[in-house]
């Protein structure tokens, strides 16, 4: 029995725990997933096309339709848009990240709108523009002795697209580039502990 003099007792109270910023080989793993699945859009997408080059490859089919191939690489950057824009602004999880248990959210921890999607979208393209531009590099070096201009150039362009993969491991907040340019942040959901059965 408690005296009456004596003070309530104090009962810690339970805060929410903080999301966790996933590590970069999770992250990593995630958007491997998703490349994966993004190419194989991208490949049914072109089969499309195909029956309407009646020449061995599409560069001469290009040739003889100016615009074609505009057409075509803005029609692929569409698919990717629908393809992590629509995930990301219903739950915030692609495939890869549903599998690795990632999210991703505003600094704010609202969900992302369409207009953010498409900034990180676009900037998430950011290295892997860089690696393309390196082989371009890499390609016209052939038969060139020697480290010359386009050599410098595509080492320093995959200089830049490794640092840009590997970014999120690198800072202090374990943010990519498109995490800061778009003001967001992806984060790592608490595993869910079921009941053991009796």
């Amino acid at each position: 029995m408690r005296a009456p003099d004596s003070p309530e007792p104090v009962h810690p109270v339970a805060h929410p725990a903080s999301p966790t910023t996933p590590g970069l080989l999770r992250r990593l793993a995630s958007g491997f997933y998703d490349a994966l699945i993004m190419l194989a859009i991208c490949i049914l997408a072109t089969f499309f096309i195909v029956p309407f080059s009646h020449s061995a490859g599409f560069d001469s089919f290009y040739a003889h339709r100016p615009g074609v191939k505009l057409i075509y690489q803005l029609g692929l950057l569409a698919l990717g848009y629908a393809f992590f824009g629509g995930f990301w602004t219903h739950g915030g999880q692609t495939v890869g990240m549903r599998t690795w248990k990632l999210r991703v959210i505003c600094r704010d921890g609202t969900a992302l709108g369409w207009y953010r999607a498409l900034i990180r979208y676009l900037t998430m393209l950011i290295p892997w523009l860089l690696l393309i531009l390196g082989l371009e590099f890499l390609i016209s070096t052939r038969g060139q002795p020697g480290l010359n201009v386009s050599g410098m150039a595509a080492l320093a362009s995959f200089v830049l697209a490794i640092a840009g993969f590997i970014w999120p491991g690198l800072d202090a907040r374990r943010l990519a580039w498109h995490d800061h340019l778009s003001g967001t942040h992806v984060v790592l959901l608490p595993q869910i502990s079921r009941p053991r059965q009796t």
